[in-house]
């Protein structure tokens, strides 16, 4: 399969790795990382696999993102409706 990328793919792949798309495209996945991490100065590090966030019923409940209320406030606004 033959593609072409544009002008601002190909800049931002080299700027963001330090390399062009030719060279990770012609260098083998081991060379690629090594020259990433001299780029960006650190480690690659990849997750562990199967660690993915589990979340069951909203995913903001369990991430805590919700506002938290005073219970005893929100319990007298409620009666109040009543």
């Amino acid at each position: 399969m033959d593609f072409t990328l544009n002008q601002d793919t190909e800049s931002t792949i080299k700027r963001v790795t330090g390399m062009t798309a030719e060279e990770i495209r012609d260098t083998d996945i081991e060379t690629v990382q090594q020259g990433i991490e001299k780029k960006i100065g650190k480690k690659l590090s990849f997750g562990k696999e199967g660690a993915r966030l589990t979340v069951r019923g909203n995913a903001h409940i369990a991430l805590g993102r919700f506002f938290m209320f005073d219970r005893k406030k929100m319990d007298k606004r409620i009666d109040s409706i009543k």
